[in-house]
């Protein structure tokens, strides 16, 4: 698998303080959080909490209203020339956005094309490869998640899970140093989870960077190097998975974790 290489020493991807609203709505509260190169950073937390907004704005989907925000050492959207911000021309956050791959809760394939075609598309137009060397690293990809005999397949021919794991061979072959994951599973039938997650424990296992919102404890206990639990905006506590998922210190944690760890009750 190729993985990206980050050209500094230093974290991965650094907030400070970023707060970002949608009108009257703050949205993210002064968010810190640092992600070590090579590390699986675990976002949870209940619905609306800020985690997508905050994954968003990590490559600038989204624009952030205050703070700072590196990704590999350079701030995102902006340059910072004394004690203020410019925005970055677009064609510069362009160039920042190819080096972070995207996986969205849908699969945003393109419909008319093959799974490989789908996976082909960006190097070819945007990396400017040829179509034989983006073709070739295509098809190792595409092996690489499992899906070496659905080359010529359209995703309509392709289960959802299959298309998911289309779109992250899509986002790898860009390259990236920095993954992020939003809620990838969450679209999925149940018995169609293991099969996208096997792949992201492999990205980890192959050392990636991965910033992963998700409701799926298990990867986070066992994938994760950081687990970071979000509420109303604000980063409220993270740390190693084992001690914030078996044994949180903040009541708003705990509250979080009976809702989702506690089984549903079977109707009678």
């Amino acid at each position: 698998m190729d993985v990206g290489i980050p050209s500094t020493a230093g974290p991965m991807v650094k907030a400070e303080g970023v707060h970002k609203r949608f009108g009257r709505h703050e949205v993210l509260k002064g968010v810190n959080l640092e992600v070590a190169t090579g590390e699986v950073c675990c976002v949870i937390g209940p619905s609306g909490s800020g985690k997508s907004t905050f994954l968003r704005c990590i490559n600038h989907l989204e624009k952030i209203d205050n703070g700072r925000l590196w990704v590999d050492g350079q701030l995102v959207g902006y340059v910072q020339r004394g004690e203020k911000l410019y925005e970055r021309k677009p064609r510069d956050v362009a160039a920042q956005r190819r080096e972070i791959g995207m996986v969205f809760q849908q699969f945003n394939l393109f419909p008319h094309m093959t799974a490989l075609e789908n996976v082909m598309e960006a190097p070819v137009r945007v990396r400017r490869e040829t179509r034989a060397t983006a073709r070739e690293h295509g098809v190792r990809l595409l092996d690489r998640v499992g899906l070496a005999s659905h080359l010529d397949k359209y995703p309509t021919q392709l289960s959802g899970g299959q298309q998911q794991r289309v779109a992250i061979a899509r986002a790898l072959a860009m390259r990236p140093k920095l993954m992020l994951f939003d809620e990838p599973t969450s679209a999925l039938d149940p018995e169609l989870v293991g099969e996208v997650l096997d792949v992201m424990r492999q990205l980890a296992l192959d050392g990636m960077t991965m910033v992963v919102v998700t409701h799926e404890m298990g990867f986070a206990r066992d994938v994760g190097d950081t687990v970071v639990f979000m509420d109303d905006g604000a980063v409220i506590e993270s740390g190693n998975p084992q001690d914030v998922l078996a044994n949180p210190r903040h009541e708003r944690t705990r509250a979080f974790l009976q809702r989702v760890l506690s089984p549903t009750p079977k109707p009678s």
